[in-house]
């Protein structure tokens, strides 16, 4: 069976640590659902901790064509996402015909991450708040 590239999307979830355990379900629901053909999470942690890290090389093991992860420990600052081009990489590198953005953790670093992808020219985002703080 082929895949509909033409009709697929890609989900990219931004977090911190304190939205981690939010999203996390959420990306393994999307890795069982039709249809979807890429994920990325960029996961940022300023202290290295990644609590969710051996899950989600776990996953990567199972879903290594669908599912990418960045690992990235910065504290958020002015020039927070500057220093870090991911975001624009996955950006420029997507294939399908569809992207949806996902952010959750703490504030601060929600409204950086928001003021990033509304620079890189994507203004619908959804953000959701963290769960467990």
């Amino acid at each position: 069976m082929e895949a509909d590239f033409d009709n697929s999307v890609h989900w990219v979830f931004i977090t911190d640590e304190s939205g981690m355990a939010t999203i996390f379900p959420q990306v393994k629901s999307k890795l069982t659902t039709k249809g979807i053909h890429h994920i990325s999470v960029v996961y940022y942690s300023p202290d290295q901790v990644f609590s969710f890290r051996r899950e989600l090389d776990i996953l990567v093991r199972h879903y290594p064509t669908v599912l990418f992860t960045y690992f990235i420990s910065s504290e958020v600052s002015d020039n927070f996402f500057q220093e870090h081009p991911e975001l624009e990489s996955i950006i420029n590198a997507n294939t399908m015909s569809q992207m949806e953005f996902m952010v959750c953790g703490n504030e601060e670093f929600c409204d950086k991450a928001s003021e990033l992808l509304y620079f890189l020219d994507i203004p619908q985002k959804t953000i959701q708040k963290s769960l467990f703080i």
